[in-house]
């Protein structure tokens, strides 16, 4: 009988909320890996580097992750902010694919990863390089970060 009434209660639970289509309920954010995932440089081109619509990210900062001295994880921080997560997701769209033939020093191999979170539990990750070269990768491209993101990022990474 208990297992009925709970049978019961669960399915009205799941048509209510079905019903409302509260999408919110499926974000899903992956947490921060112990080591900065591989940043794949890759010249290709697609319509966004950062697909619009995210609601929000979680952002993975990790320090000096080269073969000599892998630290792994730094800090983590999910942001909820719709305002920011949309004008960081503007801000990855406008950038340029980065100059050819350039030799990038002083990269100490410290990194940012951030995933992006959308409707239905999907994600997007972007990995940006914090040394040497300031470039970002999807998996599908690379563009040269401006001075201006790459500090809000360190700055969001910090609070």
């Amino acid at each position: 009988m208990k297992l009925a009434a709970l049978a019961i209660i669960l399915a009205a639970l799941t048509a209510g909320f079905a019903a409302t289509g509260n999408a919110k309920e499926f974000f899903r954010v992956p947490t921060c890996p112990s080591h900065a995932p591989k940043f794949t440089s890759l010249n290709g081109t697609s319509t966004h580097f950062v697909r619009p619509g995210a609601q929000m990210m979680r952002l993975c900062r990790y320090y000096k992750n080269n073969w000599a001295d892998p630290y792994g994880l730094w800090r983590h921080r999910l942001i909820k902010n719709y305002t920011t997560v949309t004008s960081l997701t503007n801000a990855f769209n406008r950038l340029q694919p980065p100059p050819r033939g350039i030799f990038c020093v002083k990269d100490d191999g410290s990194e940012m990863a951030l995933f992006f979170a959308y409707a239905g539990g999907t994600h997007e990750r972007v990995i940006v390089k914090l040394s040497g070269c300031r470039f970002a990768t999807n998996g599908r491209s690379t563009r040269s970060t401006t001075a201006k993101l790459h500090n809000r990022l360190l700055a969001l990474s910090n609070n």
